[in-house]
């Protein structure tokens, strides 16, 4: 009895739902194939409209800085994957990659500069800070700091360069902001602060900025963004790190302030400075101190990499230079297996 009520239950069933008893199963795949791609695996879709939850100003900001930015996340990669002995051809590949660049050098563990390009720079060559070791860092991170100068900042990154825990000078570059702002971003918009203070206050009189108000140092140590207010207005601002050096870059989100466009004078100043690409042509290492015929006197003389010395005395490759000497066993070897300095 129970049999028959449960056939008969199956086929009212089945008749109810229209369905036909041999074709049941394809028919509900195929009915349900529609609803795959739709439903369970859909296919990406590409919306540039959609900014999710950023705001406007933090948008904006990412508009006007990302070029910059990427460009210093570019020469800290290159930097921290120098050769431990870079000769003329890695120089020339620097400046030639970063025509921003002021400048190139090579400096021992007490900061005197065993070669560097260009031989004279207007601003002074003082690099002790990328000497000291910062305790919230590894010993081989990057290190930076900002040099100020009347004719305008200059940001110093250093690869130190270690035998074991034996410290043997750094492997430097440096810039002036201004001169990498004139080449990426809206620069009259953005203003880039360190912990020292303005080092671009756009096209705004930095004096009336609420950014100038900041102790930035400090301020890092709890936020990585926010807003700053004064009477007149606000900026948004973000903070970032290149190497163990804090910069802030910062956009007008609310106010009027008094503008300085003469600011915007300095960049053209500042981009004067750059050393731009340099020839490898006429890239030449600094001798070998140990080399014979060179006098006492030439010997205690910081060397440069001079671009006008004449082509018959290229070594591309650094090996008559007082940089490169064996690695013994154990000791730092990246890349080129010899240290930056004895």
């Amino acid at each position: 009895m129970h049999r028959y009520f449960f056939l008969l239950t199956a086929a009212c069933i089945l008749a109810l739902t229209g369905c036909r008893t041999p074709q049941t199963v394809k028919d509900a795949w195929k009915g349900t194939r529609s609803y795959y791609y739709e439903y369970l695996n859909t296919p990406a879709r590409l919306n540039l409209d959609d900014k999710g939850n950023v705001q406007d100003y933090e948008a904006a900001l990412g508009m006007a800085i990302s070029d910059f930015d990427v460009q210093l996340q570019e020469l800290e990669r290159a930097l921290q994957n120098s050769d431990l002995s870079p000769d003329a051809e890695w120089v020339a590949t620097m400046t030639s990659r970063f025509p921003w660049l002021s400048g190139v050098a090579l400096a021992d563990n007490e900061g005197i500069p065993r070669a560097k390009i260009p031989p004279n720079f207007p601003k002074p060559f003082e690099i002790g800070s990328l000497l000291e070791v910062d305790p919230k860092q590894q010993l081989k991170d990057l290190r930076s700091f900002v040099q100020n100068d009347p004719l305008g900042p200059e940001i110093y990154i250093g690869n130190p360069v270690y035998a074991g825990a034996d410290f043997r000078g750094v492997i430097t570059v440096h810039f002036d902001p201004r001169t990498l702002l004139a080449r990426t971003g809206d620069a009259a918009q953005v203003v880039i602060a360190g912990p020292d203070g303005i080092l671009w206050p756009g096209i705004y009189d930095p004096a009336a900025i609420p950014i100038a108000g900041v102790d930035w140092a400090e301020r890092v140590k709890s936020d990585i963004s926010g807003i700053e207010r004064n009477d007149l207005g606000a900026f948004y601002w973000i903070c970032r790190y290149i190497g163990n050096l804090p910069l802030i870059y910062a956009i007008r989100i609310q106010g009027e302030f008094p503008l300085q466009e003469e600011n915007l004078r300095g960049l053209a100043e500042a981009n004067a400075l750059a050393i731009g690409p340099v020839d490898l042509s006429r890239l030449v290492p600094p001798p070998d101190a140990e080399m014979p015929g060179r006098t006492q006197e030439a010997a205690q003389t910081p060397e440069t990499l001079d671009p006008g010395t004449p082509p018959a005395e290229i070594s591309p490759d650094g090996h008559n230079s007082p940089l490169a000497d064996p690695v013994p066993s154990g000791e730092d070897s990246r890349q080129g297996g010899t240290p930056l300095l004895e």
